[in-house]
């Protein structure tokens, strides 16, 4: 069984998308994403926020990593950095030769439990970038971690404490 090899990169955009990332811009290089990605057999997702793209490809380790350096010399975009690379047992987006998500709230939402107000990738650490890798590949679907200190946990255990004091 060959093992998928799966790079995540951010960049800092030189183009004006706006807030959402939406334009007729990122419509181009999606459309040819995805035909030349699928004939490589490369899938993957881009995000777009704040200025920021953040892309993860999947495949054949030589595709990706040639597929990254030709995306590295792009104008639209500078300051490129992988953020992490390596093997993977299965894909987590091979339904998509390339898919797009554009400041998606369900991201907002995994930062915002992390601390961090806005999209800056190169600040995030590892363990959040992988988060945001598997949200973006479950379509932006976010569960978030149940923690018992809330502050609305917090209130549901005060709340209880209280109760008993007044029936003991």
């Amino acid at each position: 069984m060959q093992q998928i090899y799966r790079l995540v990169y951010a960049s800092k955009a030189n183009i004006d998308l706006g807030t959402t990332g939406i334009n007729p811009e990122v419509s181009r290089i999606l459309l040819k994403s995805k035909s030349n990605n699928a004939k490589r057999m490369i899938g993957g997702v881009l995000y777009y926020a704040d200025g920021y793209f953040f892309q993860v490809l999947e495949g054949e380790k030589e595709k990706v990593c040639d597929l990254y350096e030709k995306i590295s010399l792009d104008d639209r975009h500078s300051t490129v950095k992988i953020l992490t690379e390596g093997y993977m047992s299965k894909p987590q987006f091979s339904n998509w030769s390339m898919h797009f998500v554009a400041a998606d709230s369900s991201i907002r939402q995994l930062l915002a439990d992390h601390a961090f107000n806005e999209f800056k990738p190169f600040d995030i650490p590892l363990v959040v970038i992988e988060k945001m890798v598997t949200v973006l590949s479950n379509n932006g679907a976010y569960e978030r971690e149940q923690n018992t200190d809330t502050s609305a946990g917090l209130v549901t255990k005060m709340k209880s404490f209280f109760m008993k004091s007044k029936t003991a």
